[in-house]
């Protein structure tokens, strides 16, 4: 997975790297299932590498369920 360049992600782009809706982002984040965000101005949004670091965990965890 490539992340934009910016050092922060607003939610849309968060949806787009795990292609799911915006609002599926905010669902997750609710439940605890996703990092929480960090709200810079209007938009929330999340530190790029605190989504990577989460990506990494979930492909380590499947990993592990796979094998």
């Amino acid at each position: 997975m490539s992340l934009p360049s910016s050092k922060y992600l607003v939610t849309k782009d968060v949806a787009a790297l795990f292609g799911v809706k915006p609002n599926t982002i905010l669902e997750w984040e609710k439940d605890g299932k996703f990092p929480r965000a960090t709200i810079i101005g209007k938009p929330k949004r999340w530190d790029a590498k605190v989504v990577d670091d989460h990506c990494k965990a979930l492909r380590g965890q499947s990993i592990r369920l796979s094998a």
